[in-house]
């Protein structure tokens, strides 16, 4: 007898069932189960080589097999067989994320002869809610929210039957035996229900909608409903994701391509950021992109056979800076359609970006989580990540799993609610006890704090991680590397010399355990701290007084001056240093520029400045060449923050925003001056890494600017993030890769 153990993506995906025909095939004996750490243990008489090699060639399409280990093993069986899960293996699995509803599914559901005719929960082995309903290991059905819902006879029938595609789907339920849609305050039930809410939306009503992950607020695209729903969630400008109801569609509203859809019809079903085709105006204002997704759930594909519209404004239902609800949202709307499932693990929708044509995560939830990626460290530890944009990672058999999206750590209700709740949940689901607690450098953000406090209740040591190293070995661990030259552009993170950092050139060397700051920006004081980084106009005085020394190229933008502000004042808090912090960041330069070219003067969502301004800029001629100084000071540190002066290499552009500026009075086309800018910062980090021989690899918000990759690209060759998003979502992965400095 032979005992094989495999790890993977292998429970909550048909695997069970498919070992099962396949042994049967083979005419074999022995069993297969699922074991309490989320591996599968299969035990077979004869022929393993021949048997491992069909189960990778023939395995389920949405499997996937890691680890294949082979044991001798005792018993006598007369017949191959599914037994009750348990037992543990010493490695480990995780459940697959939550998957797209299946072509076979969606037939189904508009069969008027199937039993399951317009139910909105219906899945298979291939398709439907997994990690957001799972509560603990194995994934079966009685650890998961779907236990309050005993299967009917005939989906036991079903579950039962090993030529049925629903044996052993955990998630399966029908009209008789599964959860069902009501809308409030109406009280209708089932599939009415769902025919009601589509007559609201194509009045023009807005409506909160539960899905897997938890709840959406949706409305039609048209402009006054969007008014309207701006007004709902106090979201003034920020882009709103819409659905649409079918390839077909999205092609209408968006320029799409291979890659694009490919994207979009994937199992994930994320938002997808596209270039506009239509106007769109008030889903994203002044954006040249908009973010959109396909039905992704049954109910989704019921709603939109009753709709008359082909498209809904589908987004988070929460306020700005709060979680996803998970509960009937406290949001002013005309209805709710709702469901008696509980969702235990609230996930967005996961949003991606194809740039340059690389495909680049910007939110990593649905669709991901949990997937893990294989990192060469061996320890059990926690990463609490980035305050904004906030995901957390667990590192277990070199294996890291980042966290769904969490969000804005300092608000409080995304602290308290959210991100504690998920520390304590996944340290709990995967059994760990961290060696390490690793956290931001900054000393004041909330994640940082609770770092100190999470490490004395689990005995673990804390590790402080700069903010843009994090963002470099995000690149390095998906890639493997031990050195790279690592471009970080963001807007901002606590720097190793007490500064602001957020355009620099590091070197890393894990071997060597140094990492080096080659070159940065230079720096840009901001007027008043935090309020530069939500009026940019403040920063943009800043770059042109430095160069200039006065401010009368500005006297134009006086009428962007906000009551009680003067270009005067702005003056004295320079020259006296008057509440001023100094940043080397790419993040407040493309502010500038969003400011300089008039696209916006006031951030009121994260991003938004650069955003307008590279959704404004245009390719023109280039006219401005790299100018790049040296400085004597703080460069080169160990990863507990001690180090030794050198030269660093620092790029200037303040000169070529006062050029630019005056050329903008000229009548110069702003849409070339914004891209000038852009690609002028691009050139300046090429030349600065190109003397380097070793691998290149990218990171920061920044990198999601497709003007700044593209005019990258045409230098340079590099590595960005595949796996995690480049902005802070992303960095505890690299967090959790800094544990190579310690040579754990």
């Amino acid at each position: 007898m032979f005992k094989i153990l495999v790890t993977g993506r292998v429970q909550g995906v048909g695997f069970r069932p498919f070992v099962f025909r396949l042994a049967r095939n083979m005419g074999l004996k022995g069993y297969v189960k699922n074991v309490g750490d989320g591996t599968v243990e299969i035990v077979v008489d004869r022929d393993p080589d021949v048997f491992i090699g069909r189960l990778k060639k023939e395995k389920p399409p949405m499997a996937v097999i890691d680890q294949v280990i082979i044991r001798k093993a005792d018993g006598d069986y007369d017949d191959f067989t599914i037994l009750k899960s348990g037992g543990v293996s010493g490695l480990f699995s995780l459940p697959p994320p939550d998957f797209a509803v299946c072509d076979e599914c969606s037939r189904e559901i508009f069969d008027e002869s199937n039993r399951r005719y317009l139910y909105p929960f219906t899945t298979c082995t291939d398709c439907g809610q997994r990690f957001s309903i799972s509560f603990s290991l194995p994934f079966d059905r009685e650890n998961t929210t779907l236990a309050e819902f005993p299967l009917c006879e005939k989906c036991q029938e079903e579950y039962e039957n090993p030529e049925d595609r629903r044996y052993f789907a955990q998630s399966i339920t029908c009209p008789e035996c599964g959860p069902h849609y009501q809308l409030a305050p109406c009280e209708i039930r089932g599939v009415e229900a769902i025919r009601k809410a589509a007559e609201l939306l194509d009045s023009g009503k807005i409506l909160a909608i539960k899905g897997i992950g938890g709840f959406h607020i949706a409305c039609l695209t048209d402009d006054d409903t969007v008014k309207g729903l701006r007004v709902v969630l106090r979201r003034p400008q920020q882009p709103f994701a819409v659905m649409v109801r079918d390839i077909e569609t999205a092609e209408k509203y968006a320029y799409v391509n291979e890659k694009e859809k490919s994207e979009l019809l994937s199992y994930t079903r994320p938002i997808v950021v596209l270039k506009k085709k239509m106007e769109l105006y008030q889903v994203a204002p002044h954006l040249d992109t908009v973010g959109i997704m396909l039905p992704y759930t049954a109910l989704h594909r019921i709603l939109f056979s009753f709709l008359r519209a082909d498209a809904l404004v589908m987004t988070s239902a929460n306020m700005p800076g709060e979680p996803m609800a998970i509960e009937m949202p406290d949001i002013k709307c005309d209805a709710v359609l709702t469901h008696n499932m509980r969702i235990y693990n609230r996930v967005d929708d996961s949003v991606l970006k194809i740039v340059g044509g690389r495909r680049m995560i910007i939110r990593r939830s649905r669709g991901f989580v949990p997937t893990p990626i294989s990192i060469e460290v061996d320890a059990e530890a926690i990463s609490l990540g980035a305050e904004l944009y906030n995901s957390i990672a667990v590192l277990k058999d070199r294996k890291a799993i980042p966290s769904q999206y969490i969000g804005n750590t300092a608000n409080f209700k995304t602290f308290n609610g959210f991100f504690k709740k998920a520390v304590e949940f996944w340290l709990e689901y995967l059994s760990i006890s961290p060696d390490f607690v690793v956290r931001d450098m900054h000393p004041l953000y909330n994640t940082s704090q609770y770092a100190t406090e999470l490490a004395e209740r689990t005995g673990a040591e804390v590790l402080s991680v700069q903010h843009h190293l994090a963002h470099a070995l995000s690149v390095m661990a998906e890639r493997g590397l031990d050195k790279a030259m690592a471009i970080t552009v963001d807007g901002a993170g606590y720097g190793m010399d007490g500064t602001i950092w957020g355009g620099e050139v590091l070197y890393v060397d894990l071997k060597e355990r140094i990492f080096r700051r080659v070159a940065r920006l230079e720096r840009i004081k901001l007027l008043g701290g935090d309020l530069a980084v939500h009026y940019p106009l403040r920063t943009l005085f800043s770059i042109i007084y430095k160069h200039e020394k006065d401010f009368e190229l500005l006297r134009g933008y006086e009428m962007y001056l906000r009551e009680g502000e003067s270009f005067e004042l702005f003056e004295k808090m320079y020259v006296k240093n008057i509440n001023t912090i100094s940043a080397s960041s790419a993040g407040r330069y493309m502010d500038a520029i969003a400011a300089m070219t008039e696209v916006c003067f006031k951030r009121t969502y994260e991003g938004e400045p650069a955003m307008k301004a590279e959704g404004l800029a245009r390719r023109d001629d280039q006219m401005y060449e790299p100018v790049i100084e040296e400085s004597y000071e703080p460069s080169e540190f160990s990863i507990d923050g001690s180090g030794r002066k050198d030269y660093v290499r620092i790029i200037r552009f303040a000169h070529i925003f006062s050029d630019s500026l005056k050329r903008l009075e000229q009548g110069e086309d702003r849409r070339a001056v914004a891209w000038r800018l852009i690609d002028y910062l691009a050139k300046a980090f090429c030349e600065v890494v190109k003397e380097h021989d070793i691998p290149v690899v990218v990171s920061g918000g920044v990198a999601y600017n497709s003007h700044f990759m593209a005019s990258l690209s045409e230098s340079l060759k590099f590595y960005t993030n595949e796996f995690v998003p480049a902005g802070d979502n992303g960095i505890s992965l690299g967090q959790l890769y800094a544990l190579k400095f310690l040579e754990v």
